[in-house]
Parts: structure tokens; C-alpha cells; sequence
């Protein structure tokens, strides 16, 4: 259920951003909230505390759950490093000739787990 809040927020966050309520929208977001924006609160606060939530979830999972024993942890986990090493290893690809561009390898390693 968590997901498809999260989904339906993000396709709505995008429709209003580029209708004509896009002036409204960004208003909101660089309005401040006490000593922060609203954008600040939502990058520093709101995502801290959902990727605490999906790190419990996995903690859970890997005592209780689904990953509970070292097999069933094997292809999830080769997933997840694969997840991270190929977006890098085309990043290289791409800019293998640009030396200035290959400092930022690390960046496509971030993986989206919403």
C-alpha cells in the first residue's frame, strides 16, 4: 500500500508541475516551514525517515522473513549488486573519453528502492 501512495503522489507531483498550476506548485515548495522550505523538509525529513522504514523492513525480513536463511538471500543479493555495478560499468562505457565525466561513476550506482 506504501508503494502505491508513493507512486500516486509522484505522478501527481509531475501532472501539476507541468499544468498550469506549475507557479502554485513550486511556491509551495520553496515556501518555508519555520526555519526550512518545504522542499528541504521533504528531501532531509520525510526521506530520512522512509528509508529508515525500508531499512527495517529488510532487517525484518532477513530475521524473520523471506531472506531469513543464506540461500534465499543469494539472488536478491546478486540482484542488488548488479543493480549497482552495470548502470556504472555503462556510465564508463559512455564516458571512457571524457576524464573529467568519469569522476561522477559513482552516481548511477544509486539504486530507486521505492
Amino acid at each position: 500500500a506504501g508503494g502505491i501512495i508513493l507512486m500516486a503522489a509522484a505522478a501527481l507531483a509531475l501532472i501539476v508541475a507541468n499544468s498550469p498550476l506549475a507557479g502554485t506548485y513550486f511556491a509551495a515548495l520553496h515556501a518555508y516551514l519555520g526555519p526550512l522550505s518545504v522542499s528541504h523538509w521533504i528531501n532531509d525529513g520525510l526521506m530520512a525517515v522512509f528509508f529508515l522504514l525500508v531499512g527495517l523492513e529488510i532487517k525484518r525480513e532477513m530475521l524473520d522473513g523471506q531472506l531469513s536463511t543464506w540461500p534465499r538471500r543469494v539472488l536478491p543479493g546478486i540482484a542488488a549488486a548488479g543493480g549497482m555495478v552495470f548502470p556504472a560499468f555503462v556510465y564508463v562505457l559512455i564516458n571512457r573519453d571524457n576524464q573529467a565525466a568519469l569522476s561522477g561513476w559513482a552516481i548511477p550506482t544509486a539504486t530507486d528502492i521505492a
